[in-house]
């Protein structure tokens, strides 16, 4: 026999710790890939159940005053959805005579683009730089960035289409799930004990998304009246407009009303009728009415909801904007929320929950 066979095997130091390590980045990648890959049915599916979240308190009401089950879903999720579809009417009627007059407004803001450019290439450069450098903007720069802007809003009209489009599978989910709830409770019981810390974590996680979509959402109203009083009284075309646009995307945290406050302050810059001093008023507003409501007021009415770190709030927010789109930014905080509370609950994952926390 071979002396070698006798000596104990040898392993290489850290091989244990990179096989895990490789290991555990598959699995994130390949969970990742079938995130994206099963987008059409996992959205319909998270956006049913919060607007079941945001439906149950509704449908117990009626429940509690003896009206039948299935009529009191019915009632709860007419009530939840009916403001929401006005608002979205609302939208494509407004936005149908801003579509009309597009080609006007985006020639007119092409000229005070190559103005401000123009004027900025004249005192960075003289001679034959400067004619190169303008004739380089006019040619490539300026048609490069009004292409992206209209790719920008393509893309936005595309999410609300997808959204919409999406809308009947939503409720219908969303309508079963609330059929189910009662029955939902009483298997889960039976399959994990009435004690489970599953049932903790349900309610927890029922308990802060409805605090936040609805503190969400009273906030994000408050925006798009103010954005709405702002730019009527400044004289800005279409208010109602940009005030509803201001609305679902003041959901996208951090970076969802800047976003939303870059039309109208172009709008403002290429309405003829406006001077270059209403128009720094109007972008001044906008900025004044951002900063006011996401630094002292959302604070105040969202800290209770969210208890998540800033960070952790922004990175997730990229994270499935990647994964989902748009909607995906929406969808952030309250699937954060729900990982924050889950792992809370779940013995070996508390450290998760502490590092997602404020």
């Amino acid at each position: 026999m071979p002396t070698g066979s006798l000596l104990p095997e040898r392993t290489v130091p850290g091989t244990t710790v990179t096989s895990r390590a490789t290991f555990r980045l598959a699995a994130v990648a390949l969970i990742v890939a079938g995130l994206v890959w099963a987008r059409p049915l996992l959205v319909p599916v998270v956006l049913a159940l919060m607007l079941a979240i945001l439906s149950h308190p509704v449908v117990s009401f009626f429940e509690r005053r003896r009206v039948p089950h299935g009529a009191a879903v019915a009632l709860g999720q007419l009530i939840t959805t009916v403001p929401l579809l006005g608002i979205v009417t609302l939208f494509l009627v407004s936005a149908q005579p801003f579509v009309n007059t597009f080609d006007r407004y985006q020639a007119s803001l092409e000229v005070h683009l190559a103005a401000s450019l123009e004027w900025v290439v004249s005192h960075l450069a003289e001679g034959e730089r400067r004619v190169a450098l303008e004739a380089s903007l006019r040619s490539e720069v300026i048609p490069r960035a009004l292409e992206f802007g209209g790719e920008v809003v393509k893309g936005f009209a595309q999410s609300v289409g997808a959204m919409l489009s999406a809308a009947a599978l939503t409720l219908i989910i969303a309508f079963f799930a609330l059929l189910e709830v009662a029955r939902l409770r009483e298997k889960f019981g039976e399959a994990f004990g009435e004690d489970n810390a599953l049932f903790a974590s349900l309610e927890a996680i029922e308990r802060d998304v409805r605090l936040y979509v609805v503190a969400k959402t009273l906030t994000s109203l408050l925006t798009a009246l103010c954005v709405w009083v702002c730019l009527a009284s400044l004289g800005v075309p279409f208010a109602p407009l940009w005030a509803m646009l201001a609305f679902p995307m003041n959901f996208i945290p951090t970076l969802g009303a800047t976003i939303a406050s870059v039309p109208p302050m172009l709008m403002a810059v290429a309405e003829p009728s406006l001077s270059s001093l209403e128009a720094g008023l109007v972008c001044a507003a906008l900025v004044v009415i951002n900063v006011v409501i996401g630094t002292f007021v959302e604070p105040r009415y969202l800290g209770r909801a969210l208890s998540l770190s800033p960070l952790v709030v922004f990175v997730s927010m990229l994270l499935w904007y990647l994964i989902w789109g748009p909607i995906g930014a929406v969808l952030a905080v309250p699937i954060t929320v729900a990982t924050k509370v889950i792992c809370s609950h779940v013995r070996g994952l508390e450290r998760i929950a502490i590092v997602l926390k404020a």
